[in-house]
């Protein structure tokens, strides 16, 4: 009974520690959407601690909502027109509008 015990809270801790299967797509998407907000003269600083993800199509989609340095909240969806390349979109695309979601990180 007492291996139970230290075994139970040792897997908890393997399994937190892995992080999501998308995590590449989630920073990539972190580091465009910076490049973008940069482009346009907000200086908000997104952080996964401060950005919610929802991924679709096993990763072709990548949405990341978040608050402006205004205070308004935004969102863009990224689309992964080839590996590692990303088209972005102000709004869900029509053709990805019916997807289902794979995965969701709120952060804020």
């Amino acid at each position: 009974m007492k291996k139970l015990f230290l075994t139970f809270p040792i897997l908890l801790l393997i399994l937190s520690a892995c992080g999501s299967q998308y995590d590449p797509e989630i920073e990539q998407v972190i580091e465009l959407e910076n490049e973008h907000l940069s482009d346009i003269g907000d200086d908000v600083n997104l952080t996964r601690d401060t950005t919610n993800f929802y991924v679709y199509a096993d990763g072709g989609y990548v949405e990341i909502r978040y608050d402006n340095s205004a205070g308004e909240e935004q969102q863009a969806v990224y689309e992964e027109v080839d590996e590692d390349n990303y088209e972005r979109h102000d709004g869900m695309p029509e053709e990805a509008e019916n997807l289902t979601r794979e995965y969701e990180e709120e952060n804020k």
